[in-house]
């Protein structure tokens, strides 16, 4: 017997727009009951390419100046207070 069929789908974050085409990538939180400090992008070979903290009340941070990194697959990660990474999402740059 299945409890919360499909529950396991849920994401805790979703980035729109995807695939990205504009200099703006949007992070937003789908729960909230999931303690995220902050937001890092990266490339596939996993090299940091921007950090942002999500303020406690903020349900979405923006990662700006997106069309400085050429088309490609990219990694969003969601960081706990400590550091830990609490999940990951990838996303494609085709422009």
């Amino acid at each position: 017997m299945a409890l919360f069929a499909g529950n396991n789908d849920v994401k805790l974050f979703s980035l729109y727009p995807v695939p990205l085409v504009t200099p703006r990538l949007t992070v937003k939180m789908n729960i909230s009951t999931v303690e995220v400090s902050a937001f890092e992008l990266r490339n596939l070979i996993g090299k940091k390419l921007q950090e942002k903290k999500l303020p406690k009340s903020a349900e979405e941070v923006i990662f700006e100046e997106m069309d400085t990194y050429p088309n490609g697959i990219y990694i969003i990660l969601a960081k706990d207070a400590f550091g830990k990474i609490i999940e990951t999402s990838k996303f494609t740059i085709d422009r």
